[in-house]
C-alpha cells in the first residue's frame, strides 16, 4: 500500500471498486482526517483520449465542489501525483445501505421511508445547483446514527458508465447497472429524471430486500428495465398499502414524463404518506384550550397575527400532535426538516454549539405557547440549532409538505409574513453594524488626533 498521495497520508485502505481505491487518510498540513479517492482514469474506454477524460473528471470535481449540504459528502480538494489523480472527501463514518442490506438489519417502514426522502430532498438540492449524480446505489448512500445520512461520490459518479467492462468474465453484473434508468443504460443523455429512477429502484430494494430488476446479465437486465414492471411491493411486503406502492411505481416509470419531475415531487409524495401515517399513530387525546392558543400566537407572533381564528384552525386540523419525553430530542443541530413546533404543554430548550466554544450555548428556554423551527417553513435548510425536552410536553408539528399541498393560500400567506418578519430583523440588523462601524470610525479619528 502507498504511504501518501500529495500532501495526504494514506491510513488504511478502506474500499476498492473498478475505478480504483478509497483509503482513510490525513491532510497533513490542516491535520484533518480524509476519505481519499485514487483514480486509474486510463482504464476508461470510449473517450476519445486520456486527456479529455482527465478534462471530464476535473470539471465534474468542480461541479461537485459547489455542494454544500448536510446530507452530502463534501468534496474538499482534487489533484494529480505520480499520474494518480484523485479526489479528497469528508470521512463519513458510518455503514452504507449495501451493508445494511447484506446484514439484513432490521428497519422499520417508516424509518426507511425517511431514508429516502432525506435522499429525495438532497438531490433536489444538487440539481437546483446543477449537478446529477448519475449513480445512485445503496453502496453510495452512508447511513450515520440518528437515521441522518451522507451521500458518497456526487458528481464524478459517470465516469463508471463509459466503461465496457459491465460484466465480470463469468458474465455476471457489477452492480452499478441494476440502478440505470431505461435512458441511461441504453447511453442516452441523462438528467434528473435519472436520478429518480434510481432512487426508486433503491426505494423499492430498501423496502423489499429485493431489487425490482434481476436480470442475471446485462441483456437480460437491460429488457427488463426497459419493457418490464416491477413486482408490485406490496406483494412482496405485508403491511405495505397500494398508495405506498403507486409512490414507488411513479418514480421507476420507463417513460420520462410520467415520472416525478423532481427529487423533490418525490420526496413531497413520501413526506405526506409519512404525515398521514404519523397522524394516524400519534393522536393525541390532549385537552387544550384551543381558543386561548390561537389568541396567544397571534398576540405573540407577528407572522401568525393576520390568520384569521379559521384558518389558524384549519392548519391545526392537518397537523400532527406529539408527545416527547424529558432529554429527547426534537431535532439536532445541522439536520434537515421542515415543521414548525408549537408548545401546547411542557418545555423545551434551545442550545447551539458555537465554532469557538465545543459546549453547548442554551439559547432560550421556551414555554406553553411557544412556537419555534419556523425558517424551516421556507426553506428545507439545516437547522441553525438542537431543540431538546426539559419537561415532557405536547407539541403541534406543522409540517411545510402537508401545508402546501392541502392549503396552498394559507401556506403562502405563511410564507410571506416570515419572510417579512424575517427581512425586518436583517434590516435592524444592517442598523445596528452601521452604528457599529461609525463608532469605530470615530474612535479612530479621534485616536489619530
Amino acid at each position: 500500500m502507498i504511504k501518501k498521495i500529495g500532501r495526504y497520508e494514506i491510513l488504511e485502505e478502506i474500499g476498492k471498486g473498478a475505478m480504483g481505491v478509497v483509503y482513510r487518510g490525513r491532510d497533513t498540513i490542516i491535520d484533518r482526517v480524509v476519505a481519499i479517492k485514487a483514480v486509474n482514469l486510463k482504464i476508461l474506454k470510449g473517450d476519445s483520449s486520456i486527456a479529455d477524460s482527465v478534462k471530464r473528471f476535473y470539471h465534474e470535481a468542480r461541479v461537485a465542489g459547489r455542494l454544500s449540504h448536510p446530507n452530502i459528502a463534501t468534496i474538499y480538494d482534487a489533484g494529480e501525483d505520480n499520474k494518480t489523480h484523485y479526489l479528497i472527501f469528508e470521512y463519513v463514518r458510518g455503514i452504507t445501505l449495501k451493508t445494511i442490506n447484506d446484514l439484513r438489519r432490521k428497519l422499520s417502514n417508516s424509518e426507511k421511508l425517511k431514508i429516502i426522502l432525506l435522499i429525495g430532498r438532497a438531490l433536489h438540492y444538487a440539481h437546483q445547483k446543477g449537478v446529477i449524480h448519475r449513480d445512485i446505489k445503496p453502496a453510495n448512500i452512508m447511513l450515520l446514527r440518528d437515521l441522518r445520512i451522507k451521500i458518497l461520490d456526487f458528481g464524478i459518479a459517470y465516469l463508471d458508465l463509459h466503461a465496457d467492462n459491465l460484466t465480470t468474465a463469468t458474465g455476471q453484473l457489477a452492480g452499478t447497472p441494476y440502478y440505470m434508468s431505461p435512458e441511461q443504460i441504453q447511453g442516452f443523455e441523462t438528467d434528473r429524471l435519472t436520478d429518480i429512477f434510481s432512487l426508486g429502484t433503491l426505494a423499492y430494494e430498501l423496502l423489499t430486500g429485493v431489487r425490482p430488476f434481476l436480470g442475471n446479465d446485462l441483456n437480460k437486465l437491460k429488457r427488463q428495465i426497459l419493457k418490464q414492471k416491477p413486482i408490485p411491493i406490496h406483494k412482496k411486503l405485508a403491511g405495505v398499502d397500494l398508495r405506498l406502492n403507486s409512490i414507488i411505481q411513479k418514480a421507476l416509470e420507463k417513460n420520462k414524463a410520467m415520472r416525478y419531475q423532481s427529487a423533490n415531487e418525490f420526496a413531497d409524495a413520501i413526506e405526506l404518506y409519512l404525515a398521514e401515517s404519523d397522524m394516524l399513530k400519534t393522536c393525541v387525546n390532549h385537552s387544550y384550550n384551543k381558543s386561548s392558543l390561537i389568541e396567544s400566537l397571534k398576540e405573540r407572533y407577528v407572522f401568525f397575527a393576520d390568520f384569521t381564528y379559521s384558518e389558524l384552525e384549519k392548519i391545526f386540523k392537518i397537523s400532527s400532535k406529539k408527545i416527547y419525553k424529558k432529554d429527547d430530542i426534537i431535532y439536532k443541530e445541522g439536520s434537515i426538516s421542515d415543521k414548525l413546533y408549537i408548545i401546547i404543554t411542557g418545555k423545551v430548550q434551545i442550545t447551539k454549539i458555537f465554532e469557538t466554544d465545543d459546549k453547548e450555548t442554551v439559547l432560550g428556554l421556551l414555554c406553553e405557547g411557544d412556537c419555534f423551527g419556523e425558517i424551516s417553513i421556507l426553506k428545507n435548510a439545516p437547522r441553525y440549532e438542537t431543540a431538546k425536552v426539559e419537561q415532557d410536553c405536547v407539541l403541534i408539528a406543522i409540517n411545510e409538505a402537508v401545508l402546501r399541498v392541502f392549503e396552498p393560500v394559507l401556506c403562502f400567506k405563511l410564507y410571506k409574513n416570515i419572510s417579512s418578519t424575517l427581512i425586518d430583523k436583517l434590516r435592524k440588523s444592517y442598523d445596528k453594524i452601521n452604528e457599529y462601524e461609525k463608532t469605530i470610525m470615530s474612535l479612530s479619528k479621534q485616536s489619530k488626533v
